[in-house]
């Protein structure tokens, strides 16, 4: 092994340890990952906007100094997703005319970067808008997965997964409005968290610009590493440090399949294998049954729409769109008396998914909106109560029902690419995706036959999934991310060494 891959094999705690005791330089670390960035960057297109000139200026600016109290990223690369401020590029969400803009000032996570001593070598890709499970757009163009060229790596930071996954960054920061963390460190093999919404700033993001006006489903950010303990070093350095827990006593609930979308069989051995793995470390591990998801994702998605689509119309006015964008928006600006018509007509064509979220969603007065507020309201203090009583502390379950999606399989699977992810969003709890293992050759056809369009795309995007990475899932009440980190921890610990465990992404070995 090469220096420089020895470098870019390493995570952010283990580079920041060895910079500090001088067995390397910052420059030596960031010019690795920037030769690894631009030798992937054709096959991968996963870097947006590259920052390698500042980088390499300020690691060398970064050795002739050390890090100071609290510097504890320092000297390290780090990349962010393209939707974060970075002072004097621009933040663009994947819209051509945001391009010219360039920003004035860091955003707050970017800045508490910085002053952790990091290096900002890039911003990566996503997908349009934020808005869909590929990062895809008419400006940067498509992100490939390093596990599978001909598979995408999820969005909205999938750009930022795969960078972390091909050894072109050891920590990323992301955000995750509905799953778009999650979605792709499941894809990639990777490690993910979501934050307690409010636990780590928003603020300098274009997410604050397009979804600001959905209040009662809040944005939040997080990182993205390829071990648990960096998300543990990346939350203390964004400001918000995650206590050691436990868990040993820990009562853990179970579920492979949400009662709206089965996942698939590699999928469901995956939460089965950590179930036994916790169990195993001294938790109780018991099953449970979320309360109708179908009701959280009406929520969601009622909330999201409730405006009709006007507030992304002004930020798209005179736009390219990507074709998945378009749709959305023909369905978000759709007509109150088209709705029950079309819904009837996807229903007659084999998609009662895509059905029934036409009829559920759309334009609602201010009355409405209030009222779906308190469905939502409603729908937690039920979903706590199910939990209480089964006496429950942390949720295991799929972080989606499929591994990587096939390009342009998210146009096809509609509401099936999130739903095991927004459920968590509707609640407000923090969640996390730690890596499990692979999908194994006899796992890619077990998916019933079935004529509904969603089940169709999904045994399309199973097939010749043999080798994806697989991860799983831990949610837990909010502001109890300790908890999260204590259940991804114990996981890692007991799988990372097995043989099936999602390491280095073939198409980029």
């Amino acid at each position: 092994m090469s220096e420089a891959s020895e470098l870019t094999a390493m995570g952010a705690g283990a580079l920041a340890r060895g910079i500090a005791a001088r067995h390397f330089s910052a420059e030596e670390a960031v010019a690795a990952h920037v030769e690894r960035q631009n030798e992937l960057q054709p096959k991968l297109n996963a870097v947006a906007v590259a920052l390698h000139d500042q980088a390499m200026a300020a690691a060398k600016v970064a050795d002739q100094d050390r890090p100071q109290d609290g510097q504890k990223l320092y000297g390290v690369p780090v990349t962010v997703k393209e939707c974060f401020d970075v002072l004097g590029t621009p933040s663009t969400a994947g819209l051509v005319g945001r391009a010219a803009k360039l920003e004035t000032d860091d955003a707050e996570l970017v800045r508490r970067l910085r002053a952790a001593g990091a290096i900002v070598t890039a911003k990566s890709n996503v997908s349009q808008l934020l808005l869909y499970a590929e990062s895809d757009n008419p400006l940067y163009g498509r992100t490939n997965n390093p596990w599978d060229l001909a598979r995408t790596p999820g969005g909205s930071s999938g750009g930022e997964a795969a960078l972390v996954a091909a050894f072109s960054s050891p920590l990323g920061l992301g955000t995750d409005f509905g799953g778009s963390i999650r979605v792709p460190a499941h894809f990639c093999g990777v490690c993910g968290l979501r934050a307690t919404p409010g636990r780590l700033s928003m603020g300098g993001t274009v997410a604050q610009v397009l979804f600001g006006h959905v209040p009662a489903l809040p944005d939040s950010a997080g990182p993205i590493a390829r071990t648990v303990a960096d998300l543990r070093l990346a939350m203390d350095v964004l400001g918000a440090p995650v206590p050691d827990a436990s868990v040993e006593g820990l009562v853990v609930g179970i579920y492979d399949d949400d009662g709206f979308m089965a996942a698939s069989a590699g999928v469901r051995r995956a939460v089965h294998l950590a179930a036994n793995v916790l169990e195993s470390a001294g938790a109780r591990v018991v099953p449970f049954e979320p309360p109708a998801v179908q009701e959280a994702l009406d929520i969601f998605y009622g909330l999201v729409t409730a405006d009709g689509a006007a507030q992304l119309a002004k930020l798209i006015a005179g736009e390219v769109l990507d074709k998945r964008i378009a749709q959305l928006m023909q369905r978000g600006t759709m007509n109150g008396w088209m709705r029950p018509a079309l819904g009837v007509g996807l229903m007659v064509a084999g998609q009662r998914r895509l059905s029934h979220l036409v009829r559920t969603t759309g334009i609602r007065t201010q009355e409405e909106t209030q009222a779906l507020v308190a469905r939502r309201d409603a729908y937690r203090k039920r979903f706590e109560a199910a939990v209480t009583t089964a006496g429950i502390d942390v949720l295991l379950c799929p972080p989606n029902a499929l591994p990587a999606l096939t390009h342009g399989a998210s146009a096809a699977l509609g509401p099936a690419t999130f739903n095991y992810t927004i459920l968590y969003n509707v609640l407000a709890w923090p969640a996390g995706v730690v890596p499990v293992s692979r999908v194994r050759p006899v796992e890619t056809d077990r998916r019933p036959r079935a004529m509904d369009m969603v089940d169709r795309a999904a045994r399309r995007v199973d097939k010749d999934s043999a080798g994806l990475p697989v991860g799983v899932q831990i949610a837990a009440r909010p502001d109890r991310e300790d908890l999260v980190i204590a259940a991804m921890s114990a996981v890692e610990s007991a799988l990372s060494g097995s043989v099936d465990y999602p390491r280095a992404p073939t198409a980029t070995a």
